[in-house]
């Protein structure tokens, strides 16, 4: 999956969820911030341990 997938998904999310634009800027921010630090077998790990 690429970024900009993954990023689409969670769009897709917090509108469905009704979080403001502003809201889901900051998280796609954070998000491109965060795949550019972790790996996704550490995403993956994230995602097992929640």
């Amino acid at each position: 999956m690429t970024n900009a997938a993954a990023i689409g998904y969670m769009i897709r999310a917090a509108k469905q969820a009704g979080l403001d634009h502003d809201i889901i800027k900051v998280l796609e921010a954070l998000m491109n911030e965060q795949m550019d630090f972790h790996t996704e077998e550490e995403a993956e790990q994230t995602y097992r341990n929640f």
